[in-house]
């Protein structure tokens, strides 16, 4: 006799993602199964495979026998703690003003700052779980948040001990991490406040699993960013870097020395950077939403594709750049990237868990990961991207249970 699932879902189409992170032309292959079952029991995928008459015995049945199912979105790169917003700079931006001298009017990040540590931490905890319950009604099941608009060590801590609070009361699996974002005028002092303050605090206190750095003509330099990393690793930390996004001032070359589980934006790179990347399968988070919303030059994506490089693709939600969905964010890749819908759905899903060193547990439908798992009304794939503007989760579902049904 079989046992009894606590869910089955029959689907039109599941999209397994089975076999492990994509690069090259597998990025490409959705491992599907046309008219498949998924079974799901505590909180684990217990099975998936054709349905092909077979009878099982479960608690509660969803029959997407017209939809698509899919592992749940993982977005591997988000600011989504700050408070406020910055309408009229997207103006300055339509005007023709650079992101550099927005900020260095004194706007951008610090304008930001600025009203982040004015905000009480319950203003900043329920703005924080509306935006978190906006990305699971679209689908995001895993969720990277970092900190960097407090800037302060005191503030830094803060705003990672929110975080940390706020994961026990959200059904969504949320990554803290720390991100130097920025540095002020005592450039010196402050890289030493995020060594031996920060790093130790936040390594003690079990407050992020990676260390980030805004490495950028406008951030911190190479050296900086070397030296705030190789203190990161002693500590323990997993590392990333955002490189690129403006210039290539050389980021690339703190391969040479670190192991870097993930660099983000990458728009600007060289041949030598890009061996470098191969030879280490670090993975290039990109981040079309922002390219698109600063209205600049997007990441060559084809290129990272055709030289197997390693790609994810995720929201980067910030005052900047106002985009959660990954659904928009698939949208945008296929117009601004030319990337396939298929291309983007493994960017999102197995390979984002690999940017995030999940990819054991999450980020497909396998047996023995947890059941993160979307139905989509939709009759295929395609309409993930094809499509722009619409919100197709019908159910999205954490670890097994049910967290947002559509009404």
């Amino acid at each position: 006799m079989n046992e009894v699932l606590d869910l089955l879902i029959y689907g039109k189409q599941i999209l397994t993602l089975k076999g492990g992170i994509r690069k090259g032309s597998s990025l490409a292959h959705l491992g599907i199964i046309e008219d498949g079952i998924v079974g799901i029991k505590n909180g684990k995928i217990n099975l998936v495979e054709e349905r092909s008459g077979k009878k099982f015995d479960a608690k509660y049945e969803i029959d997407a026998s017209n939809e698509l199912v899919m592992p749940g979105f993982i977005d591997s790169h988000t600011h989504l703690l700050f408070y406020g917003s910055r309408e009229e700079e997207f103006e300055l931006r339509i005007k023709g003003y650079s992101y550099n001298e927005i900020q260095n009017k004194g706007g951008g990040i610090w304008n930001t700052v600025k009203k982040t540590i004015n905000a009480k931490d319950d203003e900043l905890e329920k703005i924080l779980i509306e935006r978190i319950r906006f990305a699971i009604e679209n689908g995001t099941t895993t969720i990277e948040i970092k900190s960097g608009y407090g800037i302060e060590p005191e503030q830094e801590i803060r705003l990672l001990k929110l975080l940390n609070r706020i994961k026990y009361k959200v059904d969504i699996t949320i990554i803290p991490t720390f991100l130097a974002h920025l540095p002020p005028k005592n450039r010196s002092e402050y890289v030493e406040k995020i060594t031996n303050e920060i790093l130790p605090y936040i390594r003690i206190n079990n407050l992020a699993k990676f260390v980030d750095v805004f490495c950028e003509e406008s951030a911190f330099n190479k050296m900086e960013t070397l030296y705030i990393l190789k203190k990161a690793r002693d500590e323990g930390f997993s590392l990333k870097i955002h490189a690129g996004e403006f210039n290539d001032i050389g980021c690339c070359d703190i391969l040479d020395m670190l192991d870097l589980t993930s660099i983000d934006h990458l728009v600007y790179s060289n041949e030598q950077c890009e061996e470098k990347i191969i030879n280490k399968s670090v993975c290039v988070t990109l981040l079309p939403a922002t390219s698109f919303s600063l209205m600049q030059r997007p990441a060559n994506a084809r290129k990272y594709i055709e030289k197997d490089i390693i790609i994810s693709l995720a929201s980067d939600f910030s005052p900047a750049s106002w985009i959660l969905s990954l659904q928009e964010v698939i949208s945008i890749a296929c117009r601004y990237l030319k990337l396939l819908p298929s291309e983007c759905i493994s960017a999102t899903t197995i390979n984002a868990a690999y940017a995030l060193k999940m990819d054991k547990d999450y980020g497909s439908i396998e047996k023995g990961k947890f059941a993160d798992v979307l139905v989509m009304n939709v009759p295929n794939y395609n309409w993930i991207g094809y499509t722009m503007g619409f919100n197709h989760v019908k159910f999205t579902i954490k670890e097994g249970k049910i967290v947002y049904a559509k009404e």
